[in-house]
């Protein structure tokens, strides 16, 4: 017994020196009679021991000893340090009062003027800034800067996707066409363009009310008044929030942020409910839809995969990853065209939500999200990763420079210093892409096969491309009177208790897919359909969530039956437990959904038995989809404190206040067994105030 219990000292200190992971230590205690009881006992003492180094694992993690970390991450993590690698959960926060919760992740910093900086609270004790601002106004403050820096990346993104509709509409760009006119028409009436009778004409009319939406100072934008019901209209007005156009806004934002101008929490948190409408109708829904009139409309992905190993060590591995999918789609083309006349292929993966981009329309396999991108280097064995805007780490250059692998920055917005930049502009779109696969191939010479590590680990079988037109042309299978009547009556029998869109990021702050996989399991055992985009799409794929699976592991006797009879109308062995519906700036489709149930059963979006998630939210972005998605009236949960809890009247206003006034609110918890429960909850109350069976 003693000398398990000296071999038990001896791996809890490799443990905490970062020397072997939790599996590690449970497979090497075992070998020695050491019990996963004894194991998990001994994690309580490791918790409450001291950490050698501050990481945000060894703080945050709260996945219990038993969770299985995805094989092929775990290997390449470990493989990774082997060769003195640090990766993003090895950093963590630097600042003493950030990883502390105190000054930083409370909100309470504030560096809005040079007579500062000034931190409030716990972290100083004082409750003024130099200025005489209060925890409040700087919480406040921050956080609508926040969310504007994360609806201009959105807004950005539909910009870059107008301006090529309007090149391809005016003849400027000859590398794309025009794809699904179906959803152009759709989209020229609902913005209410008129005057066109061509394809070109009609392209042109919707690129420019676009760009109009983004630069207008008056009026409300077209897609809000295109794409939302007339009570939220008819709600926003009442409460001052409906937007004019994306620039002003956001200028008006970083305006009233500056020092010495809004000083009013209320007056502040309005000013964040206006720009979640503007990060919702001037991004997103203009993202996406222009996408679909581009590039198509997203149809069911049968054959893709997930996961690191998608990566193969006799091909020219290429990984595509950002989020804008205008340069990516063409060089999908560009290595088809290769792989025609060279006996040496070029194999193209999707990483982050560049990587949904091109899975949902070109079934391109994905290799991970966005926390994975320096291990997919790590295998040794990537050519190029050619880059756009959003998620892209600078560290993978520096990793890069451990391999042969060349980063390649394509967007005028942003570049990494030491990396690659080639230019994109669409006018040239079908040369650069040839350049790119060309630059990949040859540096295949440079490969060094003895660093080449991809992990023995199958990927995963996936099923994606789950638009709103591909959901309803699924259950048009089963009544094509009338597709929506399926759903609806499964929703009212409790067949599909309710339904929870589960939207991206994947945080370095806990245990690799923990979060997302321990929510997703829980709903789904309570018959709750989820629905998702983002990188959960990577974290539900490698965890098998996206396969179609006629066993239907995880998911409830009711839930599994809808699905059956679903697949089995439209000729599947199955339909995958979870929907993937896109990238980020595809939760636009999550709206459309259920926009589309609630007129149906002619309640308001804030009465269905439905919630949003975001367990491991990290992005600016993030913080402004949740904004856009209160204002929805959703009950909308954040895994991670958004650095504002030092400002408790702004706390008890987003998560309870606000509910008043848009029928939606913010709710935190870190936890995601309590946050499941609190969800399935929620649900539970909807369906009762519907007088619907629970």
């Amino acid at each position: 017994m003693e000398e398990k219990l000296r071999t038990l000292d001896l791996l809890l200190d490799m443990v905490k020196k970062g020397q072997i992971d939790r599996r590690k230590f449970l497979t090497l205690a075992a070998t020695v009679g050491i019990t996963v009881t004894a194991a998990v006992s001994a994690k309580k003492s490791l918790a409450s021991s001291p950490k050698s180094s501050p990481t945000c694992l060894s703080c945050h993690s709260q996945a219990p000893y038993d969770f299985i970390v995805e094989p092929a991450t775990e290997d390449l993590v470990n493989y990774a340090h082997s060769l003195g690698i640090d990766l993003v959960w090895d950093r963590g926060a630097l600042c003493q009062f950030s990883h502390l919760g105190q000054g930083g992740a409370a909100g309470l910093c504030c560096f809005r003027c040079q007579m500062g900086p000034c931190t409030l609270g716990d972290a100083t004790g004082e409750i003024f800034g130099a200025c005489g601002a209060t925890k409040d106004i700087i919480a406040s403050r921050d956080l609508v800067r926040r969310i504007a820096g994360g609806t201009s990346s959105h807004v950005e993104h539909a910009r870059a996707v107008a301006k090529t509709l309007k090149g391809i509409a005016s003849g400027t760009i000859s590398s794309y066409r025009i794809v699904d006119t179906n959803k152009l028409n759709a989209i020229y009436t609902g913005l209410g363009c008129s005057g066109a009778s061509t394809v070109n004409g009609k392209a042109l009319k919707v690129a420019q009310k676009t760009l109009e939406d983004l630069g207008k100072d008056e009026g409300i934008p077209a897609w809000l008044n295109y794409k939302s019901s007339q009570e939220r209209k008819n709600t926003w007005s009442a409460l001052g929030i409906l937007p004019t156009g994306a620039g002003a806004e956001i200028s008006e934002a970083m305006h009233r942020t500056t020092m010495g101008v809004d000083g009013d929490m209320v007056h502040l948190a309005t000013d964040a409910l206006k720009l979640g409408l503007v990060d919702g109708y001037c991004g997103m829904h203009a993202a996406t839809g222009l996408q679909d009139v581009i590039f198509g409309t997203p149809k069911l992905i049968k054959n893709a995969k997930a996961g690191l190993s998608v990566i193969k060590k006799d091909k020219i591995n290429i990984v595509l990853h950002g989020h804008e999918p205008i340069l990516s789609e063409k060089i999908v083309d560009a290595a088809n065209r290769y792989n025609e006349s060279h006996s040496l292929k070029v194999n193209v993966v999707g990483m982050c939500c560049t990587g949904n981009e091109i899975l949902m329309r070109r079934g391109v396999s994905v290799a991970g999200s966005m926390v994975q991108q320096e291990l997919a280097i790590a295998t040794g064995a990537v050519e190029a990763m050619v880059v756009d805007v959003q998620c892209v780490i600078p560290n993978i250059q520096r990793v890069a420079q451990n391999f042969h692998t060349k980063i390649i920055t394509t967007n005028p917005h942003a570049k990494i210093t030491g990396a690659m930049h080639i230019e994109f502009q669409p006018e040239n779109a079908d040369a650069l892409a040839d350049q790119i696969i060309l630059i990949a191939a040859n540096n295949y010479a440079n490969r060094n096969i003895n660093y080449v590590h991809i992990p023995a680990v199958l990927p995963k079988n996936i099923m994606a491309g789950f638009s709103v037109e591909q959901i309803i042309a699924a259950l048009s299978a089963v009544n094509p009177v009338d597709p929506l009547k399926p759903l609806i009556d499964n929703i009212v029998a409790n067949n599909i208790r309710g339904i929870v869109g589960i939207i991206g990021c994947v945080t370095p702050h806990d245990t690799f897919g923990y979060r997302h996989v321990t929510l997703t399991k829980r709903l789904l055992a309570e018959n709750i359909l989820v629905v998702g985009t983002g990188c959960w799409t990577h974290i539900a794929g490698q965890y098998g969530f996206m396969t179609a699976n006629p066993t239907y592991p995880y998911v409830g006797i009711k839930l599994a039956g809808v699905l059956k009879a679903i697949a089995g109308a439209n000729g599947l062995s199955a339909l995958p437990a979870c929907w993937h519906m896109g990238s980020c700036v595809d939760n636009s489709r999550i709206e459309d959904l259920l926009n589309a149930v609630a007129a149906y059963l002619n309640v308001k979006i804030s009465q269905l038995p439905v919630a949003a998630s975001a367990p491991e939210a990290i992005t600016e972005k993030a913080v402004a989809i949740g904004t856009w998605a209160v204002d929805l009236g959703l009950f909308t949960h954040v895994g991670y404190q958004p650095y504002i809890s030092g400002s408790v009247n702004l706390v008890e206003l987003l998560t309870n206040g606000v509910e008043g006034l848009t029928g939606g609110k913010f709710y935190v918890e870190k936890n995601p067994e309590v946050a499941a429960q609190t969800i399935i909850g929620i649900v539970n109350a909807k369906r009762q105030a519907l007088g619907l069976p629970i």
